[in-house]
């Protein structure tokens, strides 16, 4: 026994042969990877750029954070491979099935006596090339969880080699368009947060006479010939549908995997949560009233800038920065005009409120309000002054 593991760690894998060389596939339990493995930031060594060591990006710890709560979801999963390196020493290789030839048992265990120069104790067994993030998110996994991974096992790699397996894995990779997630939340069998506002979101693209209707991107990509039409990202409208009705939509949507419907809240949770009444009474009609009228207010305010049917560049009030003031102004309005939680706003108070506002349509320009999170506050506030209002 060496630190509670049993001396060697046995796995079976399979051996792939590639141009780079040979490797070795299998599955290992996430807390026996933990034990054995270590990682190396690329950084300045003595702070100084003469000399450079390790292969690593920078860890992310927002990332950390977000797989950290992740793997204790009842649907967590890792599909694809954490890279390995392994020096020969801690290896033995053996032959497993007779009737695969590919098939083989790898012994992994530490090398030499502590205080010798070659000595490699049981967590330098393994380096980790590739999956850092995903590797620490683990060291939150509830003790009583198993948890298998991928594991992608060099033998004897060099500095070179695992550099060009770093590079060759991460350089390519493209950012997953966040509209293709969220339009990916119709295939949920449960109704977390996500697939409720999506839902929403679809079908207030689909009313004709809705102030929303066709001016969603689904998938983010306009249809042929509507690029001046169809202004709002998917994702873009739905994400701040879905921050009013849960700040962990991922841990709503897990209780609802496990047949949890109802969920204790504190009595005013409702004022930062302003959807989430309508959500945990499966309410969708609710919210797509509010909208609806919120949104129609908008409209009729200031008719040929939400519509643009002349598709003038440069107006932002249906586009990200619009919607996204306008979104984050919603809440003032509803705490101000609902008497309850689950109450739906009316057309009425929401024309009301917006005749009020005395800002000519011309105005939500680009050059006013710039593109990204200074101009969409910078709108918010300027709403917020208009109605003579505080945060709430």
């Amino acid at each position: 026994m060496d630190n509670g593991f049993e001396m060697p760690i046995r796995l079976p894998v399979s051996k792939v042969t590639q141009p780079i060389g040979e490797f070795y596939v299998g599955s290992m339990d996430a807390k026996t990877l933990l034990a054995i493995s270590y990682t190396e930031i690329r950084r300045f060594v003595d702070g100084t750029q003469d000399k450079i060591a390790g292969i690593q990006r920078e860890r992310s710890e927002g990332r950390i954070k977000q797989i950290k709560q992740y793997v204790n979801l009842d649907y967590a999963t890792f599909p694809t491979s954490i890279i390995i390196a392994v020096e020969p020493e801690c290896v033995e290789i053996e032959h497993g099935s007779e009737d695969t030839a590919d098939s083989y048992s790898l012994a992994l265990s530490p090398f030499g006596a502590p205080g010798d120069d070659d000595h490699i104790p049981l967590d330098k067994i393994a380096f980790i090339i590739d999956g850092q993030h995903r590797l620490a998110g683990l060291e939150n996994l509830d003790h009583d969880r198993n948890f298998d991974v991928n594991v992608s096992i060099f033998v004897g790699a060099s500095d070179a080699d695992k550099a060009e397996i770093f590079a060759r894995v991460n350089q390519a990779q493209t950012k997953v368009n966040q509209s293709l997630v969220v339009d990916l939340a119709s295939y949920f069998e449960e109704r977390g947060p996500v697939k409720f506002a999506h839902e929403i979101v679809l079908a207030m693209n689909r009313d004709e006479q809705g102030p929303l209707f066709d001016k969603v991107k689904r998938l983010g990509k306009a249809d042929p010939g509507k690029g001046q039409v169809q202004t709002l990202a998917q994702a873009t409208v739905v994400r701040p549908i879905v921050d009013y009705i849960s700040g962990d939509p991922e841990g709503e949507r897990n209780r609802r995997y496990r047949g949890v419907f109802k969920s204790r809240r504190a009595p005013d949770a409702w004022q930062r949560y302003i959807f989430q009444p309508f959500f945990d009474a499966e309410d969708d009609s609710g919210v797509f009233l509010c909208l609806s009228n919120y949104f129609e207010a908008v409209r009729l305010r200031w008719p040929g800038v939400w519509d643009n049917p002349e598709g003038r560049p440069g107006l932002i009030l249906n586009r990200t920065t619009g919607y996204a003031a306008l979104m984050r102004f919603l809440r003032q309005v509803y705490l101000r005009q609902s008497k309850k939680a689950g109450e739906v706003l009316s057309r009425e108070s929401c024309e009301d409120l917006f005749g009020r506002i005395d800002i000519d349509g011309e105005h939500f320009t680009r050059e006013n309000f710039i593109p990204g999170s200074s101009g969409i506050s910078a709108l918010y506030r300027r709403l917020m002054l208009e109605v003579g209002w505080s945060e709430l």
